[in-house]
């Protein structure tokens, strides 16, 4: 299994080869040399065109280097021109020249840019973004755009994205399924790799610039993630100059202070960001059981805070070489308390509940891009993400006496690393194709050290302690090809391999609290297969306003530790979950049909689609008669299976309208049938959400906003999830010449609780919890941009890393 990085590495040696001897050999050449009007000085980064004379189009395009200096080194006969432009400065176009006979150089050494007498401060911005665009292959949420967002987290800018859907207690759904995979700057993050719900109440959303939702991804991306991917993009700065932002958050129920750093000269460029949080929940919880008496009534509070933190260093030596560091780490700290009242029958107990939780995790990115000329580029990188969770679960029980009963006391420690390298090579073509090449190889390490002490009233602890190591290894290599017919159809066209081994170990030692019979288990497993995963998309656009899109892939969606583990976990001695080290991975097809089209200040974006899966992992709860400390318990035991066939049909639209300039009008609706089947049981039906979100430009640098949405909740193979609500309000005032700003922001104004329910339904007994959070927040920000930038056209070269282990779960 670990020879996979040769064979990784040999396989990128090749695509190098192919990069390095495919490009054309032709024979002209141009050269030159760009000059301010006044000064004389040269000037940098400036774009320069090369423009064909017979349709007007560039076929080429560079930027100058620190000396003015330009060149076009391999150019075929034809009729050309120049077209030289940098901001603050007039476009200069040069006269047209022809490369052709004995006249194949060209030498333009003193071409002069002259200044542009409009000045910045006197330019008035009359549009900005729309907050939801439609990207072909994918649609965006520019979250910087919408201010209800300011001094929130990550979850909260979720909620607003289309086809996306985050109930009460921060799950997060994608077009109705769970398997999904999410990103942070299109790579895998330490932060996301475990708990998805929590993971995003961590990272604010001051430094989110937009959300990217692609539901059918092509071959470059990789295949885990049967929905599709939901990629988060964070502010950058690659102007020249010094800048910052400082910014802070007072609430109700969530503090935040975030700052960044920006600098670029020349060749060298640094970001960096910091952010601490604290937050606090609260809620009530009860748990009701049909056929017999049993019910549960909880009330707990959480505490929650931490940092993080980004650096990233870019060096740029010339317009054809450019290379990234990127750092981050994160530190977090969760406190949980609460009590608990049991009432089974004629008897009633009491439980003192304490969860303690701390993460921390780091991830380290390097990357290299070697640009043959725009849109002809060869990138690699080297990714390392590290990620470690300690938690501990504290339960104790009384009677109604307050005396000890029994007591549990469960504590994980779970580190996990994960080591990518990846090299992709993309070409474009004169006659608008596109051609992408890649190959990657992932390297997964996860282990999770459990310990389980059992306390009952005047007897010895019983000891249980479980060991689980699981290693992942996926090698994989993709071939992409887009291409037109007619000008009338956009083909898009890939295949992606990838093989998969796995390895897992475990060892039970144990005195088992059900049998009380001392046990140890030693026992592995080890599995690899491989998946050939096409795609294919269709698009055409009817009138210049209209696009139709027809696309088809496969995606897959492998087993994480979480649910291999095979070690029988009580929660609470009614409740426990247990692992399944045999499930396979799903294989889901998927087909949709988009349509998007614009109009004067509106646009629309609509699809309709269908996913079949036919070995769903689904969840399964079985009651499960237990013997534990001599008294009989009915307890509800939850595990995982390849049990099921599952198909969504459903439809998604969104859309966005100005009325009037100043105000913006932006509603999403999903809809989407569910069937869930096995062999002995079925559930189907209808859920759908639908979000509506305004704002308004005032006079004077006021704005306000307005969003409200609705999820009807949904299926599960044994139950439903119940429905859910979340509005806010927000004011936001600019200040200090417009480089600061003062928000003000209400959320669940109408309710101080939101009801979320779960339902799950055994032969035996139907079974119900229902969670009662204190959302109504008040909060009040505060933003202040610094320094002086000066804009670079300079080429920001970038690798997308779209691998991560199923952040869906």
């Amino acid at each position: 299994m670990r020879r996979s990085p040769l064979y990784a590495l040999l396989s990128l040696c090749l695509i190098c080869f192919f990069a390095l001897h495919t490009h054309a050999q032709t024979p002209g050449k141009i050269t030159g040399m760009v000059q301010d009007s006044t000064t004389g000085k040269p000037v940098e980064f400036a774009t320069v065109s090369l423009l064909s004379t017979a349709t007007g189009k560039p076929v080429d395009g560079t930027v100058t280097n620190e000396k003015g200096q330009f060149s076009f080194s391999k150019v075929a006969d034809g009729s050309y021109s120049l077209a030289i432009s940098y901001l603050g400065y007039a476009t200069t176009t040069l006269p047209s020249f022809s490369v052709s006979g004995q006249q194949r150089e060209w030498s333009f050494p003193g071409i002069k840019l002259r200044s542009n007498t409009t000045k910045l401060q006197e330019v008035t911005v009359v549009g900005q973004k729309p907050l939801v665009e439609d990207k072909g292959d994918k649609l965006v949420y520019n979250a910087e755009q919408d201010i209800s967002n300011i001094g929130t987290t990550a979850s909260d800018v979720l909620k607003k994205v289309p086809s996306v859907t985050v109930d009460a207690e921060g799950n997060v759904q994608l077009r109705g399924s769970a398997n999904f995979r999410v990103l942070m700057d299109g790579k895998p993050s330490s932060i996301l790799a475990n708990n998805l719900a929590e993971a995003l109440k961590q990272i604010p959303a001051d430094i989110i610039k937009n959300v990217e939702v692609i539901t059918s991804p092509s071959a470059k991306y990789d295949a885990e993630g049967t929905a599709g991917i939901i990629n988060i993009i964070t502010k950058k700065n690659s102007m020249q100059g010094v800048s910052g932002k400082i910014g802070g958050t007072l609430g109700s129920r969530y503090n935040n202070a975030n700052g960044n750093l920006n600098a670029r000269t020349g060749k060298f460029g640094f970001s960096s960001r910091l952010s601490f949080y604290d937050n606090n929940n609260r809620r009530t919880t009860t748990t009701d059981r049909t056929g017999e008496f049993f019910r549960q009534e909880a009330g707990l509070r959480q505490l929650n805070h931490g940092y993080y933190g980004q650096a990233e260093v870019t060096f740029d030596p010339d317009t054809l070489n450019a290379f990234n560091l990127n750092g981050s780490m994160r530190r977090n700290y969760f406190t949980g308390r609460g009590k608990q009242t049991t009432y089974a029958g004629p008897t009633v107990r009491y439980s003192d509940l304490e969860n303690l939780w701390n993460g921390s995790g780091f991830d380290l990115n390097f990357g290299y891009t070697h640009t043959f000329k725009p849109q002809h580029e060869l990138s690699v990188l080297a990714q390392w993400n590290h990620n470690n969770s300690h938690d501990v679960y504290d339960n104790q029980l009384y009677n109604a006496e307050n005396a000890f009963i029994e007591g549990q006391l469960n504590d994980n420690d779970a580190p996990s690393d994960e080591k990518t390298f990846q090299l992709d090579y993309n070409r474009s073509f004169k006659n608008d194709s596109k051609l992408e090449l890649g190959a990657k190889t992932i390297l997964r390490d996860a282990i999770s050290n459990n310990t389980y002490q059992y306390s009952f009233a005047g007897k010895a602890d019983s000891l249980a302690i479980n060991n689980f190591d699981y290693d992942q290894d996926v090698v994989a290599a993709y071939f992409t090809y887009a291409f037109s017919l007619q000008k009338k159809y956009n083909f898009h066209l890939g295949t992606r391999y990838e093989h998969t081994a796995t390895k897992g170990q475990f060892l039970n030692t144990q005195k088992d609290p059900v049998t009380q019979l001392a046990k140890l288990q030693r026992s592995s497993f080890k599995d690899q297969y491989q998946n050939v995963i096409p795609s294919l998309s269709v698009s055409r656009t009817l009138d210049s306003i209209h696009t139709v899109r027809v696309s088809y892939t496969q995606r897959i969606q492998r087993p994480q530790i979480w649910i291999l583990n095979p070690f029988l976990q009580l929660e609470d001695f009614n409740n426990a979950y247990r692992g399944n080290p045999t499930l396979d991975a799903e294989l889901t097809h998927s087909y949709e049909v988009g349509y998007s089209t614009y109009f004067k200040t509106t646009s629309i974006n609509a699809s309709v689609f269908m996913r079949q899966t036919d070995n769903a992992i689904q969840n399964v709860a079985r009651p499960e008669l237990m013997v534990i400390d001599g008294v009989e318990r009915n307890v509800l035991v939850i595990t995982h299976d390849n049990v099921a066939k599952n198909r969504a049909y459903g439809l998604s639209l969104s859309g966005s309208t100005k009325p009037v300039p100043a105000w913006t009008i932006s509603p999403s609706f999903n809809l989407s049938y569910q069937m869930l089947k096995t062999d002995s049981l079925s559930n189907e039906g209808l859920q759908y959400s639908a979000n509506l979100n305004t704002s308004y430009e005032f006079s004077k640098g006021w704005s306000g906003q307005v969003y409200a949405g609705y999820f009807s909740g949904g299926k599960v193979l044994q139950g439903e999830w119940g429905a859910s609500y979340y509005t806010n309000f927000s004011v936001r005032k600019k200040i200090l010449k417009d480089k600061g700003s003062i928000s003000f922001g209400v959320t669940n104004p109408f309710s101080q609780t939101i009801e979320n329910s779960y339902t799950v339904k055994t032969r035996d007994y139907t079974q119900t919890t229902r969670n009662y959070n204190y959302n109504r927040t008040v909060r009040i920000s505060f933003d202040w941009n610094f320094g002086k930038m000066q804009a670079s056209n300079r080429q920001k070269k970038s690798i997308q890393n779209d691998d991560a282990a199923g952040g869906g779960k």
